[in-house]
């Protein structure tokens, strides 16, 4: 893991001011680059593992760290930030051994959050942007809407949300059930040309559920299914 780190300074924008394009990347580019928006709450740990988990994929990919600043703080502030940064990224790595190979990069900025999230991936060529999701309303929610609210809505780049994980389960009406293994084998076995075991083939015909896996490009067509699935 080669690990950099950057201090930079971006000016508000106007109210009126566009946020930027992303730029044209060239096609033949191997590596992933993902940008992660850290606020040093909870949220950080579920975001920077996902960014990581997306960033091993492909060696020599980068991680972008960014921590952004409403008041600009003093120099001893900023170092400690930097510090505090550097230690997560160590620590996260430790764990995750197969962060070798992947470059770490670290930014300090001022401004809004979105706009700097946005202003970043643009100057890097960012793949993704990544933050984490804060669970129940926080005050600034109050204000203008969450940053992952503003910042889903608004992005040009893909935006992928890691939530933590829940000490209690959501529970759903109807519940969602697990995976029924004899249906995960039937896939297996089949190579995705069927779908359901024995008992929930049977449970599923004419039902409002299809399911179908097939390699591109779709040559054939099956009359008897409609094109979205559902046969009323």
């Amino acid at each position: 893991m080669h690990l950099r780190c950057l201090m930079t300074t971006q000016p508000q924008p106007t109210i009126n001011e566009p946020y930027p394009a992303p730029p044209k990347l060239e096609a033949s580019r191997a590596r992933l680059c993902v940008v992660v928006g850290l606020d040093f709450t909870e949220a950080d740990g579920p975001a920077f593992d996902q960014a990581a988990r997306v960033a091993m994929r492909v060696r020599g990919s980068e991680l972008h760290l960014l921590h952004v600043f409403h008041t600009a703080p003093s120099a001893e502030r900023t170092q400690s930030l930097v510090d505090h940064l550097r230690l997560y990224v160590d620590e996260k790595a430790t764990i995750a051994k197969r962060l070798d190979g992947v470059v770490v990069a670290i930014h300090i900025r001022g401004g809004t959050p979105v706009r700097a999230l946005i202003q970043l991936a643009t100057e890097v060529g960012a793949d993704y942007i990544v933050v984490g999701s804060h669970r129940g309303l926080h005050a600034g929610d109050w204000i203008g809407g969450s940053t992952v609210e503003r910042l889903v809505g608004n992005s040009t780049f893909p935006v992928l949300v890691a939530t933590p994980v829940l000490k209690e389960p959501v529970k759903y009406d109807p519940p969602i059930e697990p995976a029924c293994p004899q249906c995960v084998q039937a896939r297996i076995a089949s190579g995705g040309k069927q779908w359901w075991c024995d008992r929930h083939s049977q449970s599923v015909l004419g039902a409002h559920e299809y399911s179908c896996q097939v390699e591109l490009p779709m040559a054939s067509q099956d009359s008897a299914v409609t094109p979205t699935g559902i046969d009323f």
